[in-house]
């Protein structure tokens, strides 16, 4: 029984792992588009979402090694790279779209944690700050001059 939760759990794990290491926000920490004088703010905002979503890729990385299985962080969506030369500023609706997606998909993953506490807990860690990011994107396109 332990080995099919976990197995689940790996699985779960590793959907997790792909939803925080390969979001256009990560892509976009590349990419390093554009950004207009006057939009710093929207960028900063953007930088600190991509820092949370590396320290939280290592931890569930971590977890998925600690259950005996390896981590896959997948790849970029090939339809990013149609996003290279375009600016921060356009982009942010993309960004926040990709955001509520994200939380549609971290909330498909809950289930499968629900026999490890630790992990349901980082899994719903990981969703609160993905709304907390959510949020201030949306606060950041209210605001955009």
């Amino acid at each position: 029984m332990y080995a099919m939760i976990s197995l689940e759990a790996v699985s779960a794990l590793n959907q997790l792992l792909q939803v925080v290491c390969r979001s256009l926000p990560m892509y976009l920490a590349d990419a390093r588009p554009w950004v207009r004088p006057g939009h710093q703010p929207l960028q900063a905002a953007l930088e600190r979402l991509v820092a949370d979503r590396r320290r939280y890729a290592q931890r569930v990385a971590e977890a998925v090694t600690a259950l005996g299985g390896r981590p896959d962080p997948g790849r970029f969506s090939s339809r990013f790279a149609a996003k290279n030369d375009l600016s921060l500023e356009f982009l942010l609706p993309e960004v926040i779209e990709s955001q509520e997606e994200d939380l549609v998909q971290i909330d498909g993953c809950l289930p499968a944690l629900d026999g490890e506490p630790a992990l349901h807990a980082l899994a719903e860690e990981i969703r609160g700050n993905v709304r907390g990011h959510l949020d201030l994107l949306r606060e950041a396109a209210r605001a955009s001059p």
